[in-house]
C-alpha cells in the first residue's frame, strides 16, 4: 500500500474527530510535520501543537492519531506525567516555572510506540504586566512614587512641610524568572527649602506577631497572577510578608506641555501641588518620553495594621490603650477613640481569634475623616501580653485608595471639602523630573 492509499485508508476508519484533520492529498499534520508510524501501524495524525497563555491559565495538547488499542502517556520535558494517558492533555494552572517547557505523548500499541513532536509551552504578558514592565523594569525602567505634605494655600514650613519622592526598579521579568524582589530607593528631596521627612513606620498584626514595615527603601516583591500584578511588601527583615495588593487596569499616560496643564488625575492625586500657585513654576513643561501610570490596587488577605494608643513608638513595642485587662473588658467599659470621635462598646462589633489573638472588630467603618482615604477601614482592638491595643481592619477585597484633593474648598465637613481617589498613580523617570524641575519651594 503506497502513503497515499495508507493515510485515504487511515481517514476512512477514524473518528469525526480525526476525519477533520484529514482531506485531499495533503500533508496529513496541522503542522506541516510528517506522519509518525509505530511498529504495528500506528499512526500519529496530527501532532501536538505549541501553546501560549497566561500566567495561572491552563494549556491543553492533543494528538489525533490511528490505530487499534492505542495507549497514550504525556511527557514533559521528557518526564512521565501522572495520570496523563488519553490522546489530549491539560496542564494545571502553569506559573512562571512552565515556561518554555517542552511536551511530548508517546503512542504505543502492541506491536510498539511512537513518540510525538515536542509542542513548547510559552507564557504571554497581558496588556496590564506589559505596562507594570514598561514602568519599572532595568534597565532603563523604574518606578517613582511623590511623597509629600504641602499647603493647600500659602507658605511652607520645614519641619512640617516636606516634598520628597523615592523609585523601585524591578531586575528581571517575573513572567519567567517569578518572583521579583526591589527595593526602594533612598529618598531624595525635592524641596530645597524643606527638610527631609523621615516618615512613620507601618505596624501590622500577622501571625500573633507586630511586623514592622520601615518608612522608607521598604522591600517588595512583584510576581504575577493572572493577567495581573500581585505586590508583597515585606516586612524589616526583609523575609516576612507584612501585606499584599493585586494591581490592575493598568493605564499609561503621556504627558506632554506645561507641567501646570498636566491631566485632572495627576492634578488631584498631588492635589497640593497644582493647586497652590507658589509650588510650580508655570512656564516648566515635562520632557520627552514623560508618562504616568495609573492602576486599581485591592487588597489581598485582611490587613490588620497596629496604631499606639498613647505615645509614639516606631518598632514592634507600640504602646497600648488598656494595661492589665481583658478585651472584653475594656470594651465592655468602653474604649475612647478620638480619631473616629467614638467609644466603641462590646457590642458594637464582634471578637474572633486571629493569629491566636483575640481580636475585636467593629460593625461599622471608620468615619473617612479620620483615614483621609476612600480606603474602608475598621477600628479594632486586640489583646496581647495581658494588654489591649488599637489598630485598624482593611477587609480582602477592598479597593485601596491612595490620594485625595480638595474640591470643594468652601465645605463645612471633610467629606464635604474632599474628594477621595480610588486609584493609585506612580510617575516614570521624565514626569519625575519633569514635576521636580517645576518646584519652586
Amino acid at each position: 500500500m503506497n502513503h497515499a492509499t495508507f493515510v485515504r485508508a487511515a481517514c476512512a476508519s477514524a473518528s469525526a474527530l480525526l476525519i477533520a484533520g484529514c482531506g485531499g492529498g495533503s500533508d496529513p499534520t496541522e503542522n506541516n510535520a510528517p506522519a509518525a508510524e509505530g511498529a504495528e501501524g500506528s499512526v500519529i495524525l496530527t501532532q501536538p501543537a505549541s501553546a501560549t497563555v497566561y500566567t495561572g491559565d491552563t494549556a491543553t495538547f492533543s494528538v489525533t492519531t490511528t490505530g487499534a488499542a492505542l495507549g497514550y502517556q504525556w511527557q514533559k520535558n521528557g518526564v512521565a506525567i501522572a495520570g496523563a494517558t488519553s490522546a489530549s492533555f491539560t496542564t494545571p494552572s502553569v506559573t512562571y516555572a512552565d515556561s518554555g517547557a517542552q511536551y511530548t505523548v508517546i503512542v504505543s500499541s502492541a506491536g510498539g510506540s511512537v513518540t510525538s513532536s515536542p509542542a513548547t509551552l510559552a507564557l504571554k504578558l497581558s496588556t496590564n504586566q506589559q505596562a507594570f514592565e514598561d514602568l519599572i523594569l532595568a534597565p532603563s525602567g523604574a518606578s517613582y512614587e511623590l511623597r509629600w505634605n504641602l499647603n493647600y494655600q500659602g507658605a511652607q514650613f520645614s519641619g512640617t512641610n516636606y516634598a520628597q519622592s523615592d523609585f523601585s526598579v524591578v531586575a528581571t521579568s517575573p513572567l519567567t524568572h517569578g518572583p521579583q524582589r526591589s527595593a526602594q530607593s533612598a529618598p531624595r528631596n525635592l524641596a530645597s527649602s524643606l527638610a527631609l521627612h523621615a516618615g512613620t513606620p507601618t505596624r501590622i498584626l500577622k501571625d500573633g506577631a507586630v511586623l514592622v514595615v520601615p518608612a522608607a527603601q521598604t522591600t517588595h516583591v512583584a510576581s504575577y497572577t493572572g493577567r495581573d500584578v500581585r505586590i508583597d511588601t515585606l516586612a524589616s527583615d526583609g523575609t516576612t510578608v507584612a501585606y499584599s495588593q493585586q494591581r490592575s487596569e493598568f493605564v499609561t499616560v503621556p504627558l506632554s506641555g506645561l507641567v501646570v496643564s498636566a491631566p485632572a488625575d495627576l492634578a488631584h492625586w498631588h492635589n497640593s501641588f497644582w493647586s497652590n500657585a507658589a509650588i510650580l513654576d508655570p512656564a516648566a513643561s515635562f520632557g520627552p518620553g514623560a508618562a504616568y501610570l495609573k492602576f486599581t490596587a485591592t487588597n489581598k488577605g485582611d490587613r490588620y495594621t497596629v496604631f499606639d494608643c498613647t505615645a509614639t513608638t516606631t518598632d514592634a513595642n507600640v504602646t497600648p490603650c488598656v494595661s492589665g485587662s481583658t478585651l472584653e473588658a475594656a470594651l465592655t467599659a468602653g474604649m475612647v477613640s478620638n480619631s473616629d470621635g467614638k467609644t466603641y462598646h462590646l457590642a458594637d462589633g464582634t471578637v474572633s481569634t486571629v493569629g491566636g489573638v483575640p481580636v475585636w472588630v467593629a460593625t461599622t467603618p471608620r468615619p473617612v475623616s479620620a483615614t483621609l482615604s476612600s480606603t474602608v477601614q475598621y477600628r479594632i482592638y486586640f489583646q496581647r501580653n495581658g494588654n489591649v491595643y488599637t489598630g485598624a481592619l482593611t477587609k480582602d477585597g477592598q479597593v485601596l485608595g491612595g490620594s485625595y484633593w480638595v474640591s470643594n474648598p468652601a465645605g463645612a465637613t471633610v467629606e464635604e471639602r474632599l474628594t477621595f481617589l480610588p486609584f493609585q498613580i506612580r510617575l516614570n523617570k521624565a514626569a519625575h523630573d519633569g514635576i521636580a524641575a517645576a518646584l519652586k519651594i
